[in-house]
């Protein structure tokens, strides 16, 4: 037998299943069968009941867990007990429910008026984890000096941000076996290692995977405003966010329970967005019945503009405090809108009260939101406040890579290197100049190398930081480029010479702005964000197949420069 397993392995039995799974789920240990991180995540829903005989009893919270764990983890967990406990082991699991309080609508916490009082989310029966943000950062007592803090973690600090969900699982009623075990006893034909198809080893056990649960998911896309593209899979680790990283990770994972809200700032184009998607990809992937939804403060206040307009205050209320997740995207963007501000500040009570999940992002920190309402700022800095930054050589090259394999395309090392050597401020520039030398090899019929590349490239080197390149100047000098006046091409016309000018001037905006989508689809006379996306789509599949297109963008960037 294992020297980790116990002379009494039914009593010690939990206790040797919380050792398995942090060594299993939190590193690389070839010991261990490699399984992917949404399935990683599902053994830690796992909670031991107890050890009979040969058979290892389980309960998960889900009938979603229950079918993940016995479609697909079964081999690998019965492998993993056999290696531990010395003999062959099967498994039973059934379904029981976290002995939690019941589930609440944020809405139960509102007054007839519509409004959350204060003082009532002082005295929350749902008080912020004591093991406040200052714990993460391996600080002592009296150490804490801002959110600043959070940007140089100690290696304790990113350990314990990885392991957050882990150890909050394990506090309290979570981690103990119910007073009443579930009836395993009837359960039918406990899972056998010759019963169940092997582990899914598909994935390096480094990287976390979000997969699309696609039936599975309850929620289409469009409801919760998520982007496909945006998950853990395909974001690239660096020193420059591995902590921001491994927070989104665990509030994924435990919603709620471990930063509650979670509050992420830096400067735009560094990834924010992408980890905001993903979170609520793989909190979803979890738990596929979860209620989430991603929207801008832009967003959030045009909806709240609607609702008043069109006497539907309540179904905006409805829509907001009925979630389990709410992520919101560039908060400074409600500076100076003081009834949106009001009205989020009565959203965010009333989740934070009901115990749900709220993530936040911003180009600053709360305190430097200075025309923030103080008390949206105070209940910000009251969870966990982390930052992404500028990414470093290694990491650029890594984003170039990751960027071109998911695309299928070929990236010989040197070139990674050259590109990533000459944009060094925004992950955005840097997978837009990939783009372009990518779109130039293709449509030359030319191997991608470095002399490609410079040619590619040689008009469109980033700007000095003291250039700054607007929306209307791209507009007007787009405009000029087609014969047409700024009014046809910010206008209704259809006609694909209006079109076609209107999608390479909203490209350019993307690509040379700091701009949101909503922003850009106010620029752009009004028009919805999805709008903003499907023009930047067309464009960008357009520079590698069709020559004039690209032309016009190397031209049309290199007179934008010129003209800021």
């Amino acid at each position: 037998m294992n020297e980790n397993a116990s002379s009494d392995p039914a009593a010690e039995f939990p206790s040797l299943w919380y050792d398995i799974v942090t060594r299993w789920t939190t590193g690389n240990d070839p010991a261990f069968p490699a399984i992917s991180a949404g399935r990683r995540g599902v053994v830690r829903q796992l909670r031991p009941v107890t050890l009979v005989g040969s058979i290892a009893v389980f309960t998960v919270p889900t009938p979603w867990a229950k079918s993940e764990v016995e479609d697909h983890l079964a081999m690998p967990i019965q492998n993993v007990l056999h290696q531990e406990l010395g003999q062959p082991i099967s498994i039973s699991v059934s379904v029981q429910a976290n002995p939690s309080e019941p589930q609440r609508s944020a809405q139960d916490f509102t007054n007839p008026s519509g409004s959350s009082n204060p003082s009532e989310y002082a005295n929350s029966s749902n008080p912020r984890d004591p093991r406040d943000s200052r714990d993460l950062r391996g600080s002592g007592p009296g150490t804490h000096t801002g959110p600043e803090q959070f940007s140089q973690p100690t290696p304790d600090a990113d350990a314990a941000a990885q392991h957050a969900s882990y150890y909050e699982a394990r506090r309290g009623d979570d981690v103990e076996p119910s007073p009443t075990p579930p009836a395993w006893q009837h359960l039918a034909n406990p899972t056998t290692a010759s019963s169940r198809p092997g582990t899914d080893s598909t994935h390096s056990p480094a990287r976390r995977v979000i997969r699309t649960p696609g039936t599975q998911e309850p929620v289409r896309d469009d409801e919760t405003m998520l982007n496909r593209k945006y998950t853990f899979d395909s974001f690239v680790i660096g020193s420059s966010n591995q902590f921001a990283h491994a927070a989104c990770c665990a509030v994924a994972e435990a919603p709620a329970r471990a930063y509650n809200p979670l509050f992420i700032w830096g400067e735009s184009g560094l990834g924010k967005t992408h980890l905001l998607h993903a979170i609520g990809h793989y909190a979803r992937e979890l738990q596929p019945n979860m209620r989430v939804q991603y929207v801008s403060s832009e967003e959030l206040t045009n909806n709240f503009i609607n609702s008043i307009a069109s006497n539907t205050r309540e179904a905006f209320k409805r829509r907001y405090r009925n979630l389990d997740m709410l992520i919101v995207d560039d908060i400074q963007f409600l500076q100076g809108k003081e009834s949106t501000q009001e009205e989020f500040f009565h959203t965010f009570n009333a989740l934070h009260q009901a115990n749900k999940q709220i993530v936040l992002s911003s180009d600053r920190p709360p305190r430097q939101l200075t025309t923030l309402e103080d008390r949206l700022r105070t209940r910000f800095e009251g969870g966990l406040i982390t930052d992404v930054q500028t990414p470093d050589l290694d990491t650029r090259i890594a984003i170039l890579t990751k960027k071109a394999h998911l695309e299928n395309k070929v990236l010989p090392e040197d070139v990674a290197t050259f590109i990533a050597t000459r944009y060094e401020t925004s992950i955005r520039e840097l997978e837009g100049a990939l783009i372009r030398v990518t779109a130039y090899c293709s449509l030359s019929r030319v191997p991608v190398s470095v002399e490609a590349a410079e040619v590619a490239l040689r008009n469109n080197m980033p700007t000095g930081g003291d250039v700054v390149i607007s929306a209307q100047n791209i507009i007007e000098t787009v405009a000029d480029y087609y014969t047409l006046t700024t009014e046809e091409l910010l206008g209704k016309g259809r006609s694909r010479k209006v079109a076609h000018a209107r999608q390479v001037a909203i490209y350019l905006c993307r690509e040379l702005t700091d701009l949101s989508l909503p922003k850009l689809g106010v620029e752009f006379g009004g028009r919805d964000h999805s709008t903003v996306l499907y023009a930047e789509r067309r464009i960008r599949e357009s520079l590698n197949e069709d020559r004039k297109t690209f032309d016009d963008v190397q031209h049309l960037t290199q007179k934008v420069k010129s003209h800021s």
